[in-house]
């Protein structure tokens, strides 16, 4: 369990509405239209490894459990709890917007870690996310973390040279 960290299924809310508390409310949401993934109009492929279709259709619990292990795909951008100790540490030169959330997942990739997905729990932002709602500097933020992840990854051969993962 070291080498595991657990992905919480990440949702956004229409602008005005409750937060969900449960699965069952955050269902209800999704079938009005209330409720999407995570970037889910933007870029579907950044939550797209998380697996919505499989997630909706698991039994209700009453606990929280592993649902499925997730295999690393880029460019996800999971939203995880993992161990204290272990971790490689977030790169605090991604400022900012962009890349920051996908170089965090795929150092946890080449480092070896899995990737277990919760039943039972989940995180949500309140409003969608619609382009057009970002601030003015948005594109200049993400070139410049853009030519920094291609730097990174390259970084990540060398600090996981026996690594056979890559991103």
């Amino acid at each position: 369990w070291d080498q595991v960290v657990f992905v919480l299924p990440a949702f956004e809310v229409r602008a005005g509405t409750r937060v969900p508390g449960t699965k069952a409310e955050l269902l209800q949401l999704w079938g009005t239209g209330d409720a999407r993934p995570f970037y889910g109009a933007l870029c579907p492929r950044c939550q797209a490894p998380t697996d919505y279709e499989r997630w909706w259709v698991l039994p209700p619990t009453p606990h929280l459990r592993v649902a499925y292990e997730a295999p690393w795909r880029d460019p996800w951008e999971p939203f995880y709890v993992g161990p204290a100790h272990g971790v490689p540490p977030f790169d605090e030169r991604f400022l900012q917007y962009g890349f920051n959330r996908i170089s965090q997942a795929c150092e946890l990739h080449v480092a070896g870690f899995h990737f277990a997905v919760l039943d039972g729990a989940f995180v949500v932002h309140r409003g969608f996310k619609e382009s057009g709602g970002f601030h003015g500097g948005r594109e200049a933020e993400l070139r410049r973390n853009r030519q920094l992840f291609r730097r990174f990854r390259a970084e990540l051969h060398q600090r996981y040279p026996r690594s056979p993962r890559r991103c």
